[in-house]
């Protein structure tokens, strides 16, 4: 098992313990890399091939519970590898 798919079974199973940046690597290993928004500041844009664009609010290198299980549904539902 390679470091990156422990990191994706340790977001479906503790994504309280996912830090930022983990999620940031997690999604760029994937192919849906996170880019930061116009204005800069906390929010990330996750550009999905679907064409929606879910907001990923970061807290420093925190990140909360629910913006990891939406990268984690992400990788799922569209399949990509590393």
């Amino acid at each position: 098992m390679s470091r990156i798919e422990k990191l994706l079974a340790k977001a479906k199973s503790s994504p309280k313990n996912i830090s930022f940046s983990q999620l940031e690597t997690l999604a760029a290993a994937y192919g849906l890399p996170l880019k930061q928004g116009k204005g800069g500041g906390s929010h990330y844009l996750l550009r999905l091939p679907d064409g929606t664009k879910p907001t990923i609010v970061r807290e420093g290198n925190k990140v909360k519970r629910w913006y990891v299980q939406v990268v984690a549904e992400a990788i799922e539902a569209f399949g990509h590898n590393q």
